[in-house]
């Protein structure tokens, strides 16, 4: 038995392995055994340890090219809808009266962004008779939803649907109560996606406009 044979009854896998990250040099120093270590893969037979390093790169860097490509769609997407919603705060601050502010939320959140229909349901005495509901009526709905809360993102039951939207509404809906107590009113929205409203989605521009829905609404009913 040689002197290496000896040495190799104290060492293991784990030594190696811990001697090459506390010493991350070590091929710098002896780069000829790069190209003479080999490893053996199931897609490429045996190769040099180079020739590993390569192909892993070259997957690492296809990888990142992967993640680019899907944020500058997702950064896309996002200043699209920007670009959407500040068209429809711009269209509902120039309103003149509450039936016109409800068709341009219909128009907006059905035509441009592409979401299956809304229900704009206000309190006071004062609002126009299209868009009054008792709150009483939604006491359950608002309960069991809200909460304490202010918004609710998910499923409904066919109940729930039926009194907001005036039939069944399958997917998920958006439900935002409006008025700094919730006493103004209610905002519903619903899409045909499931999953489309959920309870961890991005809701910054969607609540920004529902204030401004609120205090666009409070101007016209003191008119």
């Amino acid at each position: 038995m040689n002197q290496l044979e000896d040495l190799s009854q104290f060492l293991d896998d784990s030594l190696i392995e811990d001697y090459l990250l506390e010493n991350p040099n070590f091929f710098t120093k002896h780069p000829a055994l790069l190209n003479k270590l080999n490893i053996t893969t199931q897609e490429q037979g045996t190769v040099s340890l180079v020739q590993r390093q390569q192909r892993m790169m070259r997957e690492k860097i296809v990888t990142l090219e992967d993640e680019i490509t899907s944020l500058m769609s997702i950064a896309t997407q996002n200043q699209r809808l920007y670009q959407k919603f500040s068209n429809l705060f711009f269209e509902v601050l120039n309103c003149q009266d509450l039936t016109t502010v409800n068709e341009t939320l219909h128009h907006h959140f059905i035509n441009e962004l592409e979401l299956s229909h809304v229900s704009f349901k206000l309190y006071p005495a004062n609002a126009p008779k299209s868009l009054a509901i008792n709150r009483s009526d939604l006491d359950n709905l608002l309960i069991q939803r809200l909460g304490r809360g202010h918004h609710y993102f998910g499923r409904i039951n066919q109940q729930e649907q039926q009194l907001l939207f005036n039939h069944p509404e399958s997917g998920s809906v958006a439900l935002i109560a409006l008025g700094q107590h919730g006493d103004l009113g209610l905002l519903a929205i619903s899409s045909q996606d499931a999953n489309h409203f959920h309870p961890d989605m991005d809701n910054l521009m969607l609540m920004q406009l529902t204030r401004l829905i609120a205090s666009v609404t409070q101007q016209l009913l003191s008119k």
